[in-house]
């Protein structure tokens, strides 16, 4: 077994969910050729950083700058958990020299950046990953495996709806998340960026979108009290056309009053139709054309994890994570093609892209024209 050094951007929320991820793998998976071993981790703040460190077990602590992690011998991977404007100094300066990257979503909050981070990348001889981890539940690997294997037949429509309440409260702080030129999108950036990532694994690539977006509140007080102008999106829905001939249609939502965190994923084909939510992860629905009999309904599938927790015995959330990490470990000591590598990140950036102008412009807009 190999063990690759980590450097971790990013003492938040993500940051947490990686290292979880990382030093979990081993429960999760019977056998692992790579294992981590957590050697830095960088935060902005120094109290942060050192707590962080001494808390979940990183050699070592940095809050002055982001680049003396990235230039560490033994540190192999740069995994950037950082805020979205964040994304692109970082990752481009781990690429330079010449280290695996793991980014968060969105890729960048500008699609030129994206674009350059893809092409920057292409040029080397690293593995990459964006993180877009719920391809990596079972639940969600099982039903591409239905569709591809044409177990629905020809798809033609998705529904995908990615769903928040968290900014329905008036009273919630501005923070960066409510700024556009910081976020890259609102609830289209944060949450609909992976429902976009869905919809291109599952029914394949898109040509063409015409959307929506709106802001509900149109200010909030920071944390000082200060009025903000909110400039990033509440809500944001979109028509997507597939190359296949398939059409979608993808919601995001942190105005989505009831709900938590419930993202929803509808696949229908000529043959049959696939169902699956977040909320219940470990389950998919299956419905089968037999004929047109009005007494057919839909299957239930318990789909288990790979091999812990043993069979029938649900998996969470975190899952995802988990196994996205151990599968990019995986690809860097076999040196095997990794996905979602920055070739999804800036193919979703193109269509967040395409969401931005056609709700902007009001207008179809096709991908051909956003690179």
């Amino acid at each position: 077994m190999k063990l690759l050094g980590v450097g971790l951007l990013g003492t938040g929320f993500m940051g947490r969910t990686h290292t979880y991820a990382y030093k979990n793998i081993a429960f999760y998976i019977s056998s692992i050729k790579a294992a981590p071993r957590l050697i830095a981790v960088y935060s902005r703040s120094s109290e942060n950083a050192s707590r962080f460190a001494e808390r979940y077990g990183f050699e070592r602590a940095y809050s002055e700058s982001f680049k003396p992690v990235i230039e560490l011998q033994d540190v192999d991977i740069v995994d950037n958990s950082l805020p979205n404007f964040l994304h692109y100094e970082p990752c481009r300066y781990a690429l330079e020299k010449d280290k695996h990257v793991i980014c968060e979503k969105p890729l960048a909050t500008r699609l030129s950046e994206a674009r350059e981070l893809y092409e920057l990348w292409r040029k080397t001889g690293v593995k990459t990953a964006t993180v877009f981890n719920y391809r990596f539940l079972p639940a969600v690997k099982y039903m591409k495996e239905i569709i591809d294997s044409g177990g629905i037949g020809r798809p033609l429509q998705a529904r995908l709806l990615y769903a928040h309440s968290g900014h329905v409260n008036p009273d919630r702080p501005w923070s960066w998340k409510e700024d556009f030129t910081s976020s890259g999108g609102g609830a289209s950036a944060d949450l609909g960026i992976h429902a976009i990532d869905l919809a291109r694994y599952l029914v394949g690539e898109a040509i063409r979108v015409a959307a929506v977006e709106r802001i509900f509140f149109q200010e909030r007080r920071d944390r000082s009290g200060q009025t903000m102008k909110v400039t990033a999106d509440d809500y944001s829905a979109c028509l997507i056309e597939f190359s296949g001939g398939a059409l979608g249609i993808v919601e995001a939502t942190r105005v989505g009053t009831g709900y938590k965190n419930y993202l929803r994923v509808e696949v229908h084909g000529t043959e049959g139709a696939l169902s699956w939510d977040l909320e219940d992860l470990c389950r998919l629905r299956l419905f089968r054309v037999r004929g047109f009999d009005s007494k057919v309904g839909w299957e239930e599938i318990l789909v288990d994890m790979p091999w812990w927790p043993p069979r029938g015995h649900l998996g969470g959330w975190q899952a995802g994570h988990v196994l996205l990490i151990h599968s990019f470990l995986e690809s860097i000591v076999s040196d095997t093609p990794f996905e979602p590598s920055f070739y999804d990140g800036y193919q979703a950036q193109r269509i967040l892209e395409a969401i931005h102008l056609s709700s902007k412009e009001n207008r179809w807009v096709n991908l051909d024209s956003v690179k």
